[in-house]
């Protein structure tokens, strides 16, 4: 993952995307920007990839509501009650550094794939493909957040493949 916001290997809208995933974290008072935060990012878009996982019951409500329930079962498995969010929220006085969750999202997503489309393909693609770098991940609070919501996740990658290559007809 490129480690400045204006490396020019950052396609414009995930740039944007990466930075609204920056704002969620410190908005959470997080220390990290971590695959959760992409993933709300993601969600909260109205793209390709927005659209897909809202058609998986995952808009911003519902990966939030996920999140949510993987954060209660793991306090649980530790034996220790949830408390409410706003208790969970730390205040941040400096910008949160790159998580080891996103960084393995980026590399596990293959932007390369389309380097032979036009910029504003490549752009439109880029976010799903990020996406589909979360969701490939089999550890982590984003895959345990899923499987406890119910989500597919090879169905879900299968359609953001399926929106790729409809790019290419």
């Amino acid at each position: 993952m490129p480690d400045r916001l204006n490396d020019e290997a950052l396609d414009l809208t995930l740039k944007q995307v990466i930075i609204s995933a920056v704002d969620e974290a410190t908005r959470r008072g997080a220390p990290s920007v971590e695959a959760e935060h992409l993933l709300l990012a993601i969600a909260s878009g109205h793209d390709a990839a927005g659209r897909t996982l809202a058609a998986f019951g995952l808009d911003r409500a519902g990966v939030d509501a996920a999140l949510r329930g993987e954060r209660e079962r793991s306090l649980r498995a530790a034996g220790i009650e949830p408390v409410a969010e706003e208790r969970l929220l730390a205040t941040r006085q400096s910008r949160p550094r790159w998580g080891a969750t996103v960084r393995e999202a980026l590399r596990r997503a293959d932007f390369s794939v389309h380097r032979g489309r036009r910029r504003a393909e490549r752009e439109r693609l880029a976010v799903a493909d990020a996406l589909v770098g979360i969701l490939r991940a089999d550890l982590g609070t984003v895959p345990r957040a899923l499987a406890y919501a119910g989500v597919d996740r090879v169905a879900l990658v299968a359609q953001l493949e399926r929106v790729s290559s409809e790019g290419e007809s």
